[in-house]
């Protein structure tokens, strides 16, 4: 382990260098355009911004470098989302399935009306031919898991399973439209649109 926390320490000297240099080119370039500059430093929006974008530079390096190795669209999708859920393990994050009732918005799902409320088993641990799930929207990137992009706001469609089949690492899941997603990125199984009056 030595050599690799030798390389994680160059790394990280790299980033704590970057990090101010970075936010001294937000100042010089873009903050003096701001107008919110004079109460900047009150909310350290420099600071925010440059972790930020330091953080996302080193999401696409990982992900870049994982194109480059041939490997499939929906298998670095499933990389991706198990690094993160070993981040929020590794952070005391719980991940077990839990079965919570959630309010949406029309920006969430236009299908869905928002005077309902779902009833949603997050973090499945597996999902059965039939049942209707909530998975990302195709058009979105969606860095949370599960809850917690339910609850952030983020877009979502809703599918019925065709299909689930492990293969190397992971476990997928084919919808009834064809598409193929790791059982990593389905949000939640919905269990209930509850209306009012309803009992859960």
């Amino acid at each position: 382990m030595g050599e690799l926390q030798k390389r994680l320490g160059e790394f990280q000297r790299q980033t704590g260098t970057a990090y101010p240099e970075i936010m001294n080119i937000l100042e010089d370039k873009y903050c003096w355009k701001c107008p919110m500059r004079s109460t900047s430093k009150n909310s350290r929006c420099r600071e925010i911004h440059a972790g930020k974008v330091l953080y996302e530079a080193m999401d696409k390096g990982i992900t870049c470098k994982i194109n480059e190795q041939d490997v499939h669209p929906v298998e670095i999708e499933a990389l991706i989302m198990r690094i993160l859920k070993k981040k929020i393990k590794n952070q005391g994050g719980r991940q077990g399935e839990k079965i919570i009732i959630i309010s949406i918005g029309t920006e969430q799902n236009p299908v869905l009306s928002p005077e309902y409320k779902l009833m949603v088993k997050i973090n499945p641990r597996k999902v059965r031919k039939g049942e209707t799930i909530l998975i990302p929207d195709k058009g979105g990137d969606n860095p949370l898991l599960g809850a917690y992009a339910l609850v952030a706001g983020f877009p979502f469609q809703v599918g019925v399973v065709e299909k689930v089949f492990h293969e190397g690492n992971f476990w997928y899941v084919k919808m009834d439209d064809k598409q193929i997603l790791p059982l990593e990125s389905v949000f939640g199984v919905l269990l209930k649109v509850l209306e009012d009056g309803d009992c859960l």
